[in-house]
């Protein structure tokens, strides 16, 4: 099997797993060896973006070099055997042209999904206009489809995480985004921050997107998000920061105690 081939059954296996049954669960990477961590009991894996800047020295925010960016997803597209979806932030500039030009560079490099949000723009973090990020989604899934890759596109809005107003109002423009990115050809929608479970299950119940929810603090549990209907959950940043606390407490405990402590403990 030929590698694009290959690369396209993982895209369907991907798309699949956002259907009917358990919701996925995405436990982030940041880095190859995290990736194939993961690969061993996971059915796919994914990036965060702020891990992966945290691990290059960088600020999140795109302020990782797109190239760093595109040989990371080659090596790690070519260390495990699942599908890798990518968080693109938002496509790498903010015309369509340039998120075009970096999901091609991402679907050569091997991933068959993307985050790409409308939360970003020029260095800011602010709301964009969703005729802006819905042109962007129709350019990255027409550049997709020319490379023969049915890439899945998980549309990012980010009323809760800056603000936009009450919980409500967030929610009706989380709702109102949904729709227009749908239209343009989003495959899900993604909005980091919602929390509270009655909006959760009134957007799921608003777009006939799949619905992607990111831990964080006060998440409602694993079980009560899947009754909801959310199709994908996503743990971001904090598996890389569970990492570090225990780099840091086994660092301390060998610093302080001048002994090896559990380090040496054989590989499960």
């Amino acid at each position: 099997m030929d590698a694009r081939t290959q690369q396209q059954q993982y895209a369907e296996t991907f798309r699949g797993l956002h259907r009917a049954g358990d919701p996925l669960v995405l436990f982030n990477a940041w880095d190859v060896a995290t990736a194939k961590a993961i690969a061993k009991t996971a059915a796919a894996v994914a990036t965060s973006s702020g891990a992966v800047a945290a691990a290059l020295g960088y600020a999140d925010g795109e302020h990782v070099p797109f190239d760093m960016v595109a040989g990371l997803v080659s090596r790690m597209t070519a260390a495990v055997s699942v599908p890798i979806s990518i968080d693109l932030e938002a496509g790498y500039g903010d015309t369509p042209e340039a998120a075009a030009t970096a999901a091609a560079g991402i679907v050569k490099a091997g991933a068959i999904g993307i985050n790409i949000e409308d939360g970003l723009s020029a260095g800011q973090r602010q709301l964009v206009d969703p005729k802006q990020h819905a042109a962007k989604i129709r350019a990255v899934r027409d550049t997709a489809q020319e490379l023969g890759v049915d890439l899945f596109i998980n549309a990012r809005t980010d009323p809760f995480l800056l603000k936009f107003g009450s919980p409500e109002q967030c929610l009706e423009e989380a709702a109102r985004r949904a729709a227009v990115y749908a239209e343009a050809g989003a495959d899900g929608i993604f909005v980091p921050g919602l929390t509270d479970l009655t909006l959760i299950e009134q957007l799921v119940q608003r777009t006939p997107l799949p619905v992607n929810i990111m831990v964080t603090q006060g998440i409602p549990a694993i079980a009560d998000l899947a009754r909801a209907g959310v199709r994908r959950i996503s743990l971001g940043p904090w598996p890389m920061m569970a990492a570090m606390r225990a780099i840091g407490q086994a660092a301390a405990t060998v610093a302080a105690s001048r002994q090896y402590g559990t380090l040496l403990q054989p590989n499960g």
